[in-house]
């Protein structure tokens, strides 16, 4: 079984390339972008090296951008803030997630950080809405502050919602990897949940990547609303992977997603480790006598 229908029209590197001539669209296509979408980058208040990186090459872009803070749930008190403040469902049961996350069908180890990214990329939704009210820019851009846009990314980018995107978007990953769903047109795959996967499994094993993605800013509400929903289920740990939860609630949710096999296509990724991986990694294993986990995470 293919992942992709109709692969000949999406799947091929050589449709990631640079566009030919792109410096003679750039400053109409930074003019669009900046007329039109709010561009904002997640970054942890630890990682000052790289929301340096990102403010140095979005600048070099001509983009400006705002920053929103990343979620570390090892810090004292964050958890119990996030649930307040609604970023955590205030029915969350962390403990049987994380129970369910350790079942062999399961398989996930560590959550800590991915509970803090998920909680992070919600709020940069409600952060979205809300400046996009204020501002009127119709779409909203979310960068993880590890990616690198190329050069030509306005371009791409303008071109792509102009010329391809169709009306009825929710969302767009403008990098997906293992894609499943339909090729539409040259430049998008139409979403789909995988159904060779089961649902306990949030239909894990597809379409990942939340490194760049793009939302209109009138759909917001309802994505929030469902995004949450199908996240903050402790029986189904791996929708706490945003983008798996995403994916799997893809007929509900229109959702587009640029292939990743082209190349270099709009962005590049991996010059960092994940900060995610890294917090799951280090709260995999049990914590030592001294660390009173009840009062320090909880």
């Amino acid at each position: 079984m293919q992942p992709l229908a109709e692969p000949g029209l999406c799947e091929a590197r050589a449709l990631g390339a640079e566009v030919g001539g792109w410096q003679s669209e750039a400053a109409a296509a930074t003019a669009w972008l900046d007329a039109n979408v709010n561009v904002y980058v997640l970054n942890l208040p630890e990682d000052k090296d790289r929301l340096q990186f990102m403010a140095s090459r979005l600048s070099q872009l001509g983009i400006r951008f705002l920053r929103v803070p990343g979620i570390d749930m090892t810090v004292p008190g964050a958890y119990r803030q996030a649930r307040r403040t609604g970023l955590v469902a205030p029915g969350f049961n962390f403990s049987l997630a994380e129970t369910n996350a350790k079942l062999p069908v399961q398989s996930m180890g560590g959550i800590v950080g991915t509970v803090g990214c998920a909680a992070a990329h919600l709020r940069a939704l409600a952060f979205a809405e809300a400046e996009g009210n204020a501002t009127g820019k119709p779409l909203a851009l979310v960068l993880e502050d590890d990616v690198d846009l190329v050069d030509d990314f306005a371009v791409k980018l303008r071109r792509l919602v102009l010329s391809e995107l169709p009306c009825d978007w929710e969302a767009l990953s403008l990098r997906t990897m293992c894609p499943y769903g339909r090729c539409v047109s040259p430049h998008l795959t139409r979403v789909s949940p995988d159904g060779n996967e089961p649902a306990e499994r949030c239909r894990h094993g597809v379409n990942y990547g939340f490194y760049a993605m793009l939302y209109p800013v009138r759909t917001l509400p309802q994505l929030r609303q469902r995004l949450a929903k199908a996240v903050w289920d402790p029986w189904r740990p791996h929708c706490l992977d945003i983008d798996v939860a995403l994916a799997s609630i893809s007929e509900e949710v229109p959702y587009y997603a640029v292939p990743g096999v082209q190349h270099p296509g709009f962005l590049s990724t991996g010059h960092k480790a994940s900060s995610r991986g890294q917090i799951n990694m280090a709260f995999f294993f049990p914590p030592p006598p001294f660390f009173f986990w009840g009062t320090t995470f909880f």
